[in-house]
């Protein structure tokens, strides 16, 4: 199939549904947004896709500050931080430094989307799951952890 074809199928059915435009900047998210992405022209919104670590150390751009100040919103995208797949090997100055710079954003306004927020489990709600034989997702709290791990 032609995927610009699709592409600019998917736009216009957007675009017929009001959807509010919101610049987009880096990569096109894979979650949705609730947004009709633009490069150029009217938007009420920013939505950052991706972000490289040099692009985060020299933040905000032009057009960010541009956008807070006039009170537009600010997303960032979590699945574009390509950088974070280095914690384990960044040097650990470089990392801090990132990792101020993150909060930095915060502070400024901008919001972060997460990748698929993972629900948090509780003790309870192992020690139920354990009873019931169903499988347990999402993010354990440290006694869930201890349950699960039959130390309590």
């Amino acid at each position: 199939m032609n995927e610009a074809l699709i592409e600019q199928i998917v736009d216009e059915v957007r675009r017929r549904q009001c959807l509010p435009n919101a610049l987009l900047l880096g990569r096109k998210p894979t979650q949705e947004t609730g947004f009709h992405y633009v490069t150029e022209g009217d938007y009420s919104a920013i939505v950052i896709g991706s972000l490289s670590a040099h692009e985060l150390l020299q933040f905000p751009n032009e057009a960010v500050t541009e956008a807070l100040l006039a009170g537009k919103a600010v997303y960032l995208c979590e699945e574009g931080l390509d950088y974070r797949s280095h914690s384990r090997s960044a040097n650990r100055v470089l990392w801090s430094k990132l990792l101020s710079c993150e909060r930095q954003l915060k502070q400024f306004g901008v919001q972060f989307l997460g990748i698929k927020q993972q629900r948090l489990v509780t003790a309870d709600e192992v020690r139920r799951l354990l009873r019931e034989g169903q499988p347990i997702h999402g993010r354990l709290t440290p006694l869930a952890k201890d349950v699960l791990e039959g130390k309590t």
